[in-house]
This record gives structure tokens, sequence and C-alpha cells, in this order.
């Protein structure tokens, strides 16, 4: 019986190894991870404000727009906590465009429930006029309540 070699057979052909073109491997390698950080801080840095943030309140903060009195467990004021968190970022030198975050089921703020009449979440209130509430997750509905000129009575 003879064997039969045939040339090249065990040769590995170089350059088949298929390579991605080079801006599509630094945008892979350095743009990639940079955007999903962003991304992960655009909804964790929120989450991480709701719950450790506004667990002491001292004062009600007369020069913001509005307050805002949540419970970090609620599902309402989860939902609509982060546009409040970002709209304040974006207005972080404007105290007068501001709403004030008051976690109320944290023990420090439970007095502000009974203070200002809170009966649920998540609950906005003029600072001037603890008369004016409005309860809503609609940020439409939210900054046309900001923005109306509280009447001192």
């Amino acid at each position: 019986m003879m064997k039969h070699y045939i040339k090249g057979g065990n040769e590995t052909k170089k350059g088949t190894k298929k390579q991605l073109p080079k801006p599509i491997t630094i945008i892979v390698n350095k743009v990639l991870p940079v955007i999903v950080l962003l991304v992960a801080g655009f909804f964790f840095i929120p989450y991480v404000s709701m719950n450790f943030q506004n667990n002491d309140v001292d004062h009600i903060n007369k020069n913001n727009e509005a307050i805002m009195f949540y419970s970090s467990t609620c599902s309402h004021c989860r939902k609509v906590y982060p546009k409040i968190f970002w709209h304040n970022v974006l207005n972080f030198k404007n105290a007068d465009k501001q709403i004030q975050t008051i976690n109320v089921q944290n023990p420090n703020n439970k007095h502000y429930i009974s203070e200002f009449a809170v009966q649920e979440t998540p609950t906005f209130m003029k600072p001037n006029n603890p008369d004016m509430k409005f309860v809503s997750t609609d940020v439409k509905q939210i900054n046309n309540f900001a923005e109306t000129v509280a009447s001192d009575q």
C-alpha cells in the first residue's frame, strides 16, 4: 500500500484571519466602552442619587422652582426621578429653575409628610406656597406646574 502525500495539505494559509478595518477596531476598543459607561452612568447616577442623596434634607429651599416629595420604593417616582435629576443637572447654576428632591421614605424626612400633608408620591409643591401641590409623572405637566408663579397668600 502506498501513501500519497499531497503537498501543502498541512500548511495554513497566512493572511486569511479576518480583521476588522482599523477605524472599526478603534471604535470597538476605544469609543464603545466610553459610550457604554456614559449610558450606564445615565441610568445609574440618578438611581444612586435617588436612593442616597436626598435622605436627610434639613430645610426647604425657598429659592427652588418646586419640590418633589418622593419615595425611593415608589415605581412612579422611579420613573420620573431621572428626568428631574437631569433637569437639575442641566440647571445646576440656576437655583430658581431647580426642583428640590426629598425622599420621604427616609426616617429623617418623615416629618415633611405631615408638615406639608403629602398624601401620595411623587408630589410636587411650590416652596413659597405649600398649598400649591401637584401629583404627576408627566414631565410636561410637571414643568408647567414648576413654571407657574406661586401666588403669595
